[in-house]
């Protein structure tokens, strides 16, 4: 069965697509060896901005409606999610579900309106469950229905946390969100861990700021992700930032190059596997 990871935080700019699109690519790299499912990842945008679509399959990230996520979540039955898959650009065995950004508006409208309208995505998506060894789940930057369905169809949360003031105190509502969540209807989903994002070593008040997130999430903070020309650049030109700075000689165990961001990326797709990898394996 897939593990299903959401990257969450209710407040914009902190870096969530750049972790969705990336992880996803890595985690493609990194099992592009395996035969089936073990080796196929699947990303969903759930964002109506379709951001996380650009970087993987630009070219391909949109549908009518009938053919996109928003019917995955709109209409009862849901259609056919292989008949929605497209491929991604760079991988061939990193999967998406084209949007269409008129139509997820109208779904985040009518969600509410809906029987079990918290639960839509992770009925859609329970046929698929043993067509992937992963699927990570993009989020908007706002409370409601879109959101508590990405949340609702996960094992982890992964929150990624701008390294500013802003950025911590804005970690509460989210976690409301989630502990509410968690206590009413899904009490298996667990926080992965917060990743700090648009780390600037030269801001005085950056190691403070880290110290604190350690301080309030023990053995939960992961290593930082710097700022980085190379992940702007690499969005800009609708890729992953694994393909838009490859290393030499690629294998499935050598994905990183010498950019910064590729390594530290890696480090946080060897982490996801290491305490997942055996449920993914099926």
């Amino acid at each position: 069965m897939a593990v299903t990871l959401t990257i969450a935080n209710e407040k914009g700019g902190v870096g969530k697509t750049t972790t969705a699109v990336n992880l996803a690519a890595g985690l493609a790299l990194r099992l592009a060896h395996l035969n089936g499912p073990a080796g196929r990842v699947l990303l969903i945008d759930m964002d109506p901005q379709g951001h996380a679509l650009l970087s993987l399959a630009f070219g391909a990230h949109t549908a009518s409606p009938p053919d996109s996520l928003a019917a995955l979540l709109t209409e009862m039955p849901p259609p056919s999610i292989p008949r929605l898959l497209r491929r991604s650009q760079h991988h061939p065995n990193l999967y998406t579900i084209p949007t269409n950004r008129a139509a997820m508006v109208e779904a985040a409208r009518v969600l509410p309106t809906l029987m079990a309208n918290e639960s839509r995505l992770q009925r859609a998506l329970a046929p698929a469950l043993n067509q992937f060894s992963y699927i990570i789940i993009d989020t908007p930057p706002t409370t409601g229905d879109l959101l508590v369905n990405a949340l609702f169809a996960c094992q982890f949360v992964l929150i990624p946390v701008e390294t500013s003031y802003l950025g911590v105190s804005g970690l509460i509502e989210l976690q409301r969100t989630i502990e509410s969540i968690r206590v009413h209807y899904h009490p298996g989903m667990e926080i992965f861990g917060y990743l700090p994002t648009l780390c600037e070593e030269a801001r005085s008040e950056t190691q403070e700021i880290l110290s604190e997130l350690q301080k309030r999430y023990p053995g939960k903070l992961l290593p930082p992700i710097h700022k980085s020309t190379d992940l702007a650049y690499a969005h800009s030109s609708h890729m992953d930032v694994f393909t838009y700075r490859p290393p030499r000689s690629r294998t499935p165990e050598q994905i990183t190059s010498s950019s910064r961001a590729t390594q530290e990326y890696a480090y946080l797709v060897e982490a996801v596997l290491n305490r997942t990898w055996p449920q993914a394996a099926h």
